[in-house]
């Protein structure tokens, strides 16, 4: 054995083995260690997702709440990205994180020019529709899935000095978390929409199902003259009826409210008042009265409407439910041709009722049905700080809560222009969140800046010391050195 090593050792002292031989196998072995470092580095962050996101927003790392949603998923739910030439670099880069924390998601590409009959499998709405750049949600056991474009992924806001609304944050994390928990949870919120008494069709509430269908509730119609019932309706829409509820209905509903169901209401200036006592009383119940007329702004209020005195830029009231709106200066919402409600608790310890969106202090409620032609504040008219929106719970006898929200303006909710120049899309969801709290699909997840803020101007003094004291230093180093040379 010593003279076999003996031998090794000879041999690898020749000069062809310590400079030709042996320098090519250690090159080899040290590339394809460096091979091996790449490859299993690339294995564990494809496993584990173990690569640190250094970018200054994070976009690609996710927080506690996502987590948690991937951790208590049951069902296998797959996300495409959808391209045509290249993927999207950095929306790619999220998926495949959200690969790595899951083995129930799997994330892939998809080439919708090689591969063009998979847009077939999704229909998508008037808002998605699938193409270059979307992301689908599936989730093959529910048969549920969600489409998400960019316009998803990016949050606006109003810049003021430019006049116009402009990126302000990406949601990558926020809209994929809660699109993977709508498409595999059991039971999805559900808005019903009463009809039957000449309420506003699904066809004119379009805008607003939709958008709530992109956000994960679902709708559908209920006529109880016809016979349906108010099961698995988290929250029931009355938009604008013309006819008053019948016995049966109203105590319908009573019977729904008492097992916790909520009532998201919707009213115009032209809804009648009179001549429908049960649905007056119903909103009694609540708390909530509506007032005949129009809403009018005070011309002093300057910030309260906008160009026309009807058109109405309500103050939104620091509330539980407002509270995140109001601090992320999502507080703007327009409202023409509104009516206002009158609140009242009459000592009733079992009722909270609270405005949630107020006129200015010089507001009053012209009464169109006088005869009188103008819109100008009349003698008797009910003047004041006016409440838009109301927002009230009930406790029942059997310890279930339920919840009224009316708003007088039904088109803040249904037309297209509203939700492209306020946040009705914010406050929508927000709303929904409060009126169905154990069904909601949102999750409160903080979208980061889209873009690097830019530098600001801070204190000068401590950039003036750096600058003086830099050559300051460097003079009292050159004399540490040449004054002892200086009689040399």
């Amino acid at each position: 054995m010593k003279k076999r090593l003996q031998r090794l050792r000879e041999r690898l002292r020749e000069p062809k083995w310590r400079h030709g031989r042996l320098s090519a196998a250690l090159l080899g072995g040290f590339a394809l260690m460096c091979i091996l470092l790449v490859v299993g580095i690339q294995a564990l962050e494809d496993h584990y997702g173990w690569e640190r996101d250094l970018s200054f927003n994070a976009y690609t790392t996710t927080g506690e709440q996502t987590q948690d949603v991937l951790e208590r998923l049951e069902r296998e739910v797959n996300l495409y990205l959808l391209y045509q030439g290249t993927e999207e670099a950095e929306l790619w880069q999220v998926l495949k994180r959200y690969d790595a924390l899951s083995p129930l998601v799997t994330a892939q590409t998809t080439d919708i020019a090689q591969n063009p009959g998979f847009l077939s499998l999704y229909e998508g709405d008037s808002d998605h529709t699938p193409q270059a750049g979307t992301v689908v949600v599936d989730c093959p056991d529910t048969g549920r899935y969600r489409l998400l474009d960019y316009t998803d992924f990016q949050t606006v806001g109003y810049d003021i000095s430019l006049g116009e609304f402009v990126v302000e944050g990406l949601a990558y994390e926020k809209e994929l978390t809660e699109a993977i928990a709508y498409v595999a949870q059991d039971d999805v919120p559900t808005m019903g929409v009463l009809s039957g008494h000449g309420e506003l069709t699904l066809e004119a509430l379009e805008a607003m199902v939709s958008f709530l269908r992109s956000n994960g509730y679902d709708s559908r119609e209920v006529s109880l003259l016809s016979g349906d019932t108010l099961d698995g309706v988290d929250v029931l829409l009355l938009a604008c009826p013309q006819k008053d509820l019948t016995d049966e209905e109203t105590q319908a509903l009573s019977d729904y409210a008492q097992q916790g169901g909520s009532l998201l209401v919707l009213r115009d200036y032209t809804d009648p008042v009179g001549g429908m006592p049960n649905y007056l009383s119903l909103l009694n119940s609540y708390g909530v009265t509506p007032l005949e007329g129009v809403v009018v702004a005070g011309a002093e209020d300057t910030g309260s409407y906008y160009q026309e005195q009807i058109y109405l830029l309500p103050y939104m009231q620091e509330l539980d439910m407002t509270l995140n709106l109001l601090s992320a200066g999502m507080d703007v919402l327009l409202m023409p041709g509104a009516c206002a409600f009158e609140t009242s608790q009459a000592n009733d310890n079992s009722l909270a009722v609270a405005a949630v969106l107020k006129t200015g202090p010089n507001a009053y409620v012209r009464n169109v049905q006088d005869g009188s032609p103008t819109i100008d504040r009349q003698p008797d008219d009910i003047s004041g700080e006016l409440a838009v929106a109301v927002y009230a719970n009930r406790m029942h006898y059997n310890g279930n809560v339920s919840r009224l929200f009316a708003v007088g303006n039904s088109t803040m909710f249904t037309d297209e222009y509203a939700y492209q120049v306020s946040y009705v899309e914010e406050f929508l969801i927000t709303l929904m969140g409060e009126l169905a709290p154990n069904a909601t699909a949102s999750l409160d997840i903080m979208v980061p800046a889209a873009f690097r803020p830019a530098m600001t101007a801070g204190s000068l003094t401590a950039g003036v010391a750096l600058v003086v004291a830099l050559p300051l230093v460097i003079v009292l180093l050159a004399l540490c050195v040449l004054l002892p040379r200086r009689n040399r």
